[in-house]
């Protein structure tokens, strides 16, 4: 928790005795300890040896980094330190009122200078000092006091700083309500529904009240016009920091608080005075006793109560013990590690959307509210605990299709912003033009509607009209904050079809009616290398008679095919296909706003024309069975129907897209780039990214193609070098 000592005394005064004692050795930061990491003991004039203080700015610079870092978690934090001036104790002081931290000073001050000297004497000759460093300290702690507003203590009276149980018995009801998001409909109702706050009852927040809802600001108001209240506490949640960014004229890194959040506020005139105010009300968690029973109440979750709370960083308090998905471990292991008169009450994270009550001691009040789900609310009384869901009706429906589609009112337009977006270049093949989306672009994660619309599409420039697409640009699981994987739990709209996803490259088929002909292009141009294997692939799997069959198809309905080109003789990637294949993957609309076929009549176009249609591989019901086989298919040697694949695609009820790379391909692509380095120099410059035992035996496989005479005849692909690779293994076992 937030909770900074700082030791005031001399050296051999019995500071680090007493952290030893203490059990508080985890928990310091000694400016001894960093001084022999800057340099070893060095030698005295009279032959003993010591701990230099020559790097002291290093080593001062040092510490307070450190602490900063642990500050930022909420670390409970010692500092093992002479302390002795009033202008370092003041910055310890400026840090504890930047990360909201509670600071003590334990003053050994009062220990008798001969007493020091005395055990300065009998201390392993390493951590001596001079009687005149001595004298100077105690000379140093008469003039030089300390900053008020530090409360200082006794080595003795430690006890009095750690967070106690407090009891709540007194009160009629305690109320426990979770993560409200913005949602102060549903807030509203259930203090309504339970006659407001009263005295006799205590009212417990569990953190997040803003973003993702639509009334923002009026849950800041409301939580503003009860922060002084007695029987009210509020916890902390990760989305709070937010607000005291904002509050102090700073900038999260948070779109959703940005663009939506922030904007409620500031129309709603909220005095940011007032929400600095409010944000030092925040708990860190409630621990107390109500009758017979203990209850522990964080916003993320913890595993056990330690003895002493006080230990446990106010990160974990907020985002919980473990990952994300632990929050079932976690439960499971409080109900099994501690005494059954105890209880705990979190919010954060449900992934799984399990009830309100996990087991018969741990309670979750994360429920969706923010889209349309449940304001989860736990009220304990004498009659034991007692859960209450709130649905929410005022929320943000759901608009996944426009984040991946846009409307305009004519082709021409949007060819005149097309043409106008620094972001997007534009290839001129006579009347048609391709537009896709820069390097810049994509390295810079400028992603917008022209941006994600500008991939694979072919605008007739002259007629005005689409002569050819493919998708609108998706992303992968986790690749941007929409697609994190906890995320997707409110945007999947269930039943969702998940799709093999082929290890080639993307192909466009269309008609091309100034030449009677197919239209065939491929990564943003039809005069490639690409184009021209595509070419061959369709020329070579497609007969005449079926490509005539396509060309008409494609005229009459204005679509455009959309093949992946698993090419094994030109064009081999990660996976390895026994031979060359064109798989159909969508058809395709020739409009700006991205439609397509459905994937049953798609495939019985694709059997009428002889193609390979992309192969179905789940359908999937609901979010839980969705979050088994995701963590499922990540295992190291998970293989589709026999076998390795890239990856899958994802498309849900109401079209929205996303994809994923399973841990085979994943692994194989970063060894492809190992071996171009390796066998191009015969080693590569960062050996600590080769972790696992596989990668190194590779790596040192394919260093020793390096010196092979004849570099030429070496392949370049991953396939060839795999194959070889084990083929080697195996023959040595």
């Amino acid at each position: 928790m937030r909770v900074l000592l700082l030791l005031r005394g001399s050296a051999g005064c019995g500071k680090s005795t007493w952290i030893k004692q203490n059990g508080l050795k985890p928990y310091a930061l000694s400016a001894d300890d960093i001084r022999l990491l800057c340099q070893s003991p060095v030698m005295q004039p009279d032959g003993t040896v010591g701990i230099s203080q020559s790097n002291d700015k290093t080593v001062w610079k040092t510490l307070f980094n450190l602490l900063e870092i642990r500050m930022q978690k909420g670390e409970f934090t010692v500092i093992d330190a002479t302390n002795s001036k009033t202008s370092e104790m003041n910055k310890y002081k400026q840090m504890c009122e930047t990360y909201r931290y509670r600071m003590y000073c334990v003053d050994f001050t009062d220990v008798p200078i001969e007493e020091v000297k005395r055990r300065n004497a009998n201390r392993e000759e390493l951590k001596r000092v001079p009687d005149e460093a001595i004298d100077k300290m105690y000379s140093r702690f008469k003039t030089q006091k300390i900053p008020s507003g530090i409360k200082v203590i006794k080595p003795n009276e430690l006890d009095t700083i750690w967070t106690k149980l407090f009891d709540l018995s007194e009160y009629k009801r305690i109320h426990h309500i979770g993560d409200v998001h913005g949602c102060y409909t549903a807030l509203k109702k259930y203090l309504d529904d339970n006659g407001g706050i009263k005295d006799d009852e205590f009212y417990i927040f569990c953190g997040d009240y803003v973003d993702r809802g639509i009334e923002n600001a009026d849950v800041v108001k409301y939580l503003i016009s009860i922060k002084d209240k007695k029987n009210v506490l509020m916890l902390e949640g990760n989305h709070e920091r937010l607000l005291w960014l904002w509050a102090n004229d700073c900038t999260g890194k948070s779109k959703e608080f940005e663009l939506v959040t922030k904007p409620q506020l500031e129309d709603a005139k909220i005095d940011k005075k007032d929400v600095r105010q409010l944000y030092r009300k925040f708990g860190q968690c409630a621990y107390y006793k109500y009758e017979e029973n203990v209850y522990l109440v964080t916003h993320g979750g913890l595993s056990i109560l330690p003895d002493n709370i006080t230990f446990v960083a106010t990160d974990q308090m907020i985002h919980g013990v473990g990952n994300y998905n632990d929050f079932e471990k976690i439960a499971e292991t409080f109900s099994e590690k501690m005494p059954s008169n105890y209880y705990q009450i979190h919010g954060h994270r449900n992934t799984k959307q399990v009830p309100i009550r996990v087991n018969n001691r741990v309670f979750n009040l994360e429920g969706r509210v923010e889209f349309g789900g449940d304001l989860r609310c736990v009220q304990l009384d004498k009659n034991g605990m007692h859960e209450v869901a709130i649905n929410n009706e005022m929320f943000k429906t759901p608009e996944m299709r426009e984040e991946q589609s846009v409307t305009s009112s004519s082709v021409a337009d949007v060819i005149i912003e097309l043409r106008s977006n620094r972001y997007i270049k534009e290839k001129k093949f006579s009347n048609i033009s391709s537009f896709n989306f820069t390097n810049k672009a994509f390295y810079d994660k400028v992603w917008d509607e022209q941006t994600t619309k500008a991939r694979g599409l072919y605008l007739d420039t002259f007629k005005g009209k689409v002569a050819a697409r493919a998708y609108d640009k998706f992303f992968n699981i986790n690749e941007r904050p929409e697609t994190k994987f906890d995320m997707l739990q409110h945007k999947l709209q269930f039943p969702v079809t998940v799709y093999v996803k082929e290890n080639g490259y993307l192909g466009i088929v269309s008609y091309d009616e100034y030449n009677d002909d197919l239209f065939i292009a491929s990564k943003s141009t039809i005069n490639s290398q690409f184009v021209e294997w595509l070419k061959e692939a369709i020329y070579n799997q497609i007969t005449p008679e079926n490509r005539g069959k396509m060309k008409q198809f494609a005229k009459d309905n204005n679509v455009s095919f959309v093949f992946e080109n698993v090419d094994m003789k030109n064009d081999p990637h990660i996976i390895e296909y026994t031979q060359s294949k064109l798989y159909l993957l969508d058809i395709v609309y020739n409009q700006m706003d991205f439609a397509k076929y459905d994937y049953g009549t798609m495939c019985d176009i694709a059997y009428q024309f002889g193609l390979t249609p992309k192969e179905k591989a789940f359908e999937i019901a609901n979010w839980q069975d969705f979050y088994d086989w995701y963590y499922d298919i990540h295992e190291e040697d998970y293989e589709y129907n026999g076998r390795k694949v890239e990856g899958f695609v994802i498309e849900d009820n109401i079209g929205y897209m996303t994809k994923l790379k399973l841990t085979y391909y994943n692994f194989w692509k970063f060894m492809r780039a190992i071996s171009h380095e390796a066998i191009r120099n015969g080693y590569i410059k960062k050996t600590s990214a080769l972790t696992t035992p596989i990668a190194n035996e590779y790596y040192a496989w394919v260093r020793k193609l390096h010196d092979v005479e004849d570099i030429e005849s070496v392949p370049s692909d991953i396939c060839t070098l795999r194959r070889l690779f084990f083929k080697d293994k195996l023959e040595e076992l």
